[in-house]
């Protein structure tokens, strides 16, 4: 499940984060993903426990809210592994749960820090 990393191209999809740039500016980009780091955050916590509790209903329809917010953002691999882990839970794949949410929890540390490296070079 390990992908290389190579760039940010392998975690972010520019052009979502670019046009976000350009509706908001790069001050108003900021304040979307400092919500969002908040808010996905939160979310990453909650389905950690709904895991550990056995909850894969809940824990889906929380790993879809985060494959959505991500997708919005640019944080193209964080979307996608969180779709991956929507679909074990739905598919009460309890086995591949683990291993999908710490891969999710790393996809989300790697995105904060292109998305922001992004938008220091858009400065």
């Amino acid at each position: 499940m390990d992908k290389p990393v190579t760039g940010p191209g392998d975690h972010i999809d520019i052009d979502q984060l670019d046009g976000l740039i350009a509706a908001a500016g790069v001050d108003g980009a900021r304040e979307i993903l400092n919500a969002f780091w908040g808010s996905a955050g939160e979310l990453l916590d909650l389905l950690s426990t709904q895991l550990a509790s056995g909850d894969l209903e809940r824990a889906a329809t929380t790993a879809h809210a985060i494959r959505g917010m991500a997708a919005n953002v640019g944080a193209a691999r964080l979307s996608t592994t969180a779709s991956d882990l929507e679909i074990a839970c739905t598919d009460g794949d309890n086995a591949a749960a683990p291993d999908l949410m710490s891969e999710t929890r790393a996809d989300f540390d790697a995105a904060q820090g292109w998305l922001l490296d992004h938008l220091r070079q858009a400065s």
